[in-house]
């Protein structure tokens, strides 16, 4: 059976993409036993640093840069050589988690100019993702060619937004890139929904933000939504998963595990 690749997105910094990537990988691989493949599309590598990974040998930046014997074309399943496995505090009993990994110089593939620039990950993709059950593309925030390379090899586009009105306003310029993909370069491109991340309790303004995107985006809204803890950051700056921390990261882990399981049901064949 084809992996699901869901491409997680939004062209706003600082929503918790990371956060959001790493902590599916860490429920569907270890609570729901799945084998999962990370790849870290954002320069910034932030979920390659989370997820154990410090000085890759060889990224998704060269991935993209394709042959320079052959004029810089893209070979099938050339992701393969780039797939690695995260680090050893995110495997389980089984390892099931690898990381194509992510370096500050994937910027320059913004700029790529050759033919058929938008479908390079796709090509490189092809039987690699097969040997997974899901793909996770951390895209970065922006709607330029690393974005719309990710939407073009997905099966499926995930949002995340804050309960904000700039965040919540970006979701706007998100869904037109990928009715442009849908209809241009991938029709196959489903839309899973949209993740509300760094939700505070008894804040008004954000539950009224939360409500204008259930009217504007209806059934699109996924359950349940993230807090904003600091264990999230805890986990980030330690390079560990959320169950290093035991009883600290039960609410987190069960919300995420949750989450996972709506958004393996959404995307089911």
């Amino acid at each position: 059976m084809a992996a699901r690749i869901i491409a997680v997105c939004n062209q706003k910094g600082g929503v918790g993409k990371t956060t959001l990537v790493t902590g599916l990988a860490e429920v569907l691989s270890r609570d729901l036993l799945l084998k999962v493949l990370v790849i870290d599309a954002d320069p910034q590598r932030n979920t390659t640093s989370t997820l154990g990974i410090v000085d890759p040998e060889f990224t998704l930046n060269d991935v993209l840069y394709g042959d320079e014997e052959q004029k810089h074309r893209i070979l099938p399943g050339v992701a393969a050589d780039a797939v690695m496995p995260a680090g050893d505090a995110w495997q389980g009993e089984h390892p099931s988690l690898d990381l194509i990994a992510s370096e500050r110089n994937l910027a320059s593939r913004e700029r790529d100019s050759m033919m058929a620039r938008e479908g390079r990950l796709r090509t490189a993709l092809r039987g690699v993702a097969d040997q997974y059950d899901i793909v996770l593309i951390d895209c970065p925030p922006s709607l330029g060619l690393l974005t719309v390379n990710a939407l073009t090899a997905a099966t499926h586009a995930l949002m995340i937004s804050e309960p904000r009105v700039g965040s919540v306003e970006g979701l706007t310029e998100i869904v037109t890139t990928i009715a442009e993909v849908q209809e241009s370069l991938n029709e196959n491109l489903d839309v899973v929904g949209i993740v509300v991340n760094k939700k505070k309790k008894n804040r008004l303004d954000q539950d009224r933000w939360i409500m204008q995107m259930r009217q504007d985006y209806d059934g699109f809204v996924l359950e349940p939504s993230l807090f904003d803890r600091e264990i999230y950051a805890k986990s980030q700056a330690g390079y560990v998963p959320l169950k290093t921390f035991g009883s600290s990261s039960t609410v987190e882990l069960a919300s995420l595990k949750r989450l996972a399981e709506n958004i393996m049901e959404r995307t089911a064949p």
